[in-house]
């Protein structure tokens, strides 16, 4: 579905096909009229093809009226406030910002209307150039807006911003400003999807979960080294919102994330500037970014809980000859436990408690053991887990938080490596908030 635009104040325009995906990179300057190319005579319009006109989009379609599509430039006109809020933009002083839309069942309609100009390459799903998209219709109402957000922050970002970034950002951007949720009438943009059904044909935790599950999950490096030309997998663009959801969604990055469109359309920096400029606000962080990233990925869900799922990184100390004991909040992530374990060691970690795991229909009671009709994971719901976080983690490669050991009532645990011993319950990262309570462990050598 994504069109990848990379801007530069020259004007260059390379189309490369790539596995059923058209990426596109476009380098774009912006003017008054934020246009880039003539627009058909409005006498054009017939032979199926009819126009729904809004304050920031004039919608083009061969769909028949329905309620659906017709609210499309009103919801459109509605996201225009929240890019210029996003971004930064003085709404009033562009209140004349319009784009022509194309949503399009037989794009030959709209090649003999003469709406497609010989400049748009074959594309999928969608394309975006300057103050203009296309779209193919979609199977699901959600899709469909989606890829008309997805396209029109390319064009937002094109013709206000000067350019939309590196390819990782820019397909990153669209897909986090294109992932919504409507009620009454009123849209909301960057919506982190609660659920599945909220967001029918989307796809993109599914594809992170995946890759994943099949030890294909990318580093958040590689995410930022994303190059079309050379990847040709469209779980790609899944990543980019991945990436862009985490860096956007987290606390301790948020802010340092969102200034990074203040780079966006200055001559001189490139696209490696772009991501090193990243790396350099985030200082000191780096390293615990790149970990954090990997237990976001280990976990991604629908509804996942950023300031729950936060780990605070705390070394333990040598285990006492005669044991240890750890309190474990249910409605939390990964915990540090105090104690630091040494490799091929073994322990003994036994838990009690009674805790809550939900709170519909009614309270789920559970204890370490886990609640045995509800899986998370391949494993009970509620069940102690544990995890060695090695003392020295940057060193180390992947995070021992990302592969837990099942503790339940009482296990042994040999420690796979040097380092501290952190402990959760099994819960979805979306699950987190309905649950109470604590769980008493206690550690000892076997």
């Amino acid at each position: 579905m994504p069109i990848l635009h990379v801007s530069s104040r020259c004007c260059l325009r390379v189309a490369v096909r790539a596995a059923g995906w058209l990426c596109v990179v476009a380098a774009l300057g912006t003017d008054a009229r934020y246009a880039l190319a003539e627009k058909p005579d409005a006498a054009g319009v017939g032979g199926g093809i009819r126009r729904i006109v809004g304050e920031h989009l004039t919608l083009y379609t061969d769909l028949p009226p329905s309620a659906e599509v017709d609210a499309l430039p009103g919801l459109f006109d509605q996201a225009f406030g929240s890019w210029c809020a996003y971004f930064g933009v003085d709404a009033q002083r562009h209140a004349g910002w319009h784009v022509r839309g194309h949503l399009m069942r037989s794009r030959e309609r709209f090649e003999a209307a003469g709406f497609v100009p010989a400049e748009v390459p074959d594309f999928t799903s969608g394309f975006a150039l300057g103050d203009q998209v296309w779209c193919y219709d979609q199977t699901s109402e959600y899709y469909r807006r989606h890829l008309l957000l997805h396209e029109g922050t390319h064009a937002f970002m094109q013709t206000l911003l000067g350019g939309v970034g590196p390819a990782w950002y820019a397909e990153g951007m669209a897909e986090l400003l294109g992932t919504h949720h409507v009620q009454d009438g009123r849209l909301k943009l960057n919506n982190f999807p609660a659920d599945r059904e909220e967001v029918l044909k989307w796809g993109r935790i599914e594809i992170v979960r995946t890759d994943f599950a099949a030890r294909r999950a990318r580093t958040l490096p590689k995410v930022l080294a994303f190059d079309p030309r050379v990847h040709s997998e469209n779980e790609w663009y899944g990543w980019c919102w991945a990436a862009a959801a985490f860096l956007d969604g987290h606390p301790r990055y948020r802010a340092r994330f969102r200034g990074l469109h203040k780079l966006i359309g200055k001559p001189a920096l490139g696209n490696h500037d772009f991501n090193e400029a990243l790396v350099r606000s985030l200082g000191d962080d780096w390293g615990r970014v790149q970990e954090d990233w990997q237990i976001y990925v280990a976990n991604l869900d629908y509804g996942y809980d950023f300031s729950r799922m936060d780990v605070e990184y705390a070394a333990g100390e040598p285990l006492p000859a005669d044991g240890a004991r750890a309190t474990v909040d249910a409605d939390r992530g990964w915990q540090s436990s105090g104690v630091r374990l040494q490799a091929g060691k073994k322990y003994r970690v036994s838990a009690s408690g009674r805790y809550q795991v939900d709170d519909a229909p009614r309270i789920w009671w559970c204890e370490p053991g886990g609640v045995t009709i509800r899986y998370n994971q391949g494993k009970p719901l509620g069940i102690l887990l544990a995890a060695v976080r090695s003392d020295d983690p940057q060193s180390s490669g992947a995070s021992g938080l990302i592969r837990p050991m099942t503790v339940g009532l009482e296990s042994v645990l040999t420690a796979p490596r040097d380092g501290t011993l952190y402990l959760r319950i099994n819960d979805a990262a979306g699950s987190l908030a309905n649950n109470a309570g604590t769980l008493t462990v206690r550690i000892d050598r076997e």
